[in-house]
């Protein structure tokens, strides 16, 4: 069974906050939700993401029940949030020790306020060397609809690899049934990388 996020950071000295250039990335906090909220009710934001948020406090109770969110702040400002799911690998045979806590499925979103500026990339970028150099995982994924064209340039912009589309795998809130991408990373690119 996999680790949860912030338990394992502290087990491999990942230390929160963590600093970009321009951002800094925090555990996700109830006092986070008024902000994050008002971004991620807007139809240009959930229109790519995993579903609506129904009101402010069940974006909060699931951010929270999930533990794998991340608050970004330019300065003083919530701009995004970041997903970061650790996940053990899928062993032959079952669980094996060397597949726990072996992947990572990360993601984002920005607030379309803040668009256009390169905090998508800059944030994806500090969720891989997360992942990567601090958690030490061996593969990172990146998934979402394949028509989510911002998105797809993020993941090529930071080096995540094209790796599959599946057609009409799945059925979105208004649009019926679209085709999705997963985009993915090894450490050993990771770290030819630098």
């Amino acid at each position: 069974m996999s680790t949860p996020l912030f338990e394992l950071a502290a087990r491999r000295g990942v230390a929160f906050p963590v600093h970009t250039e321009r951002l800094s990335l925090t555990p996700f906090t109830a006092e986070d939700t008024d902000a994050v909220w008002r971004f991620n009710r807007r139809e240009e934001v959930w229109t790519w993401t995993s579903g609506r948020p129904g009101s402010a406090e069940q974006l909060c109770e699931d951010y929270l029940a999930a533990g794998n969110r991340l608050t970004v702040q330019a300065g003083e400002t919530i701009v995004g949030v970041g997903k970061l799911q650790v996940l053990d690998a899928w062993s032959q045979g079952g669980p094996r020790a060397e597949g726990q806590d072996a992947l990572a499925e990360i993601g984002w979103t920005i607030d379309p306020d803040r668009a256009g500026q390169g905090y998508g990339t800059e944030l994806a970028g500090a969720l891989l060397e997360i992942a990567f150099t601090g958690l030490g995982v061996r593969r990172v994924e990146a998934h979402a609809f394949a028509d989510n064209a911002a998105s797809r340039r993020v993941m090529e912009k930071v080096g995540l690899r094209h790796e599959a589309t599946f057609r009409e795998e799945s059925l979105h809130l208004s649009r019926g049934w679209i085709d999705g991408v997963t985009y993915a990373m090894l450490a050993s690119e990771h770290r030819g990388r630098g």
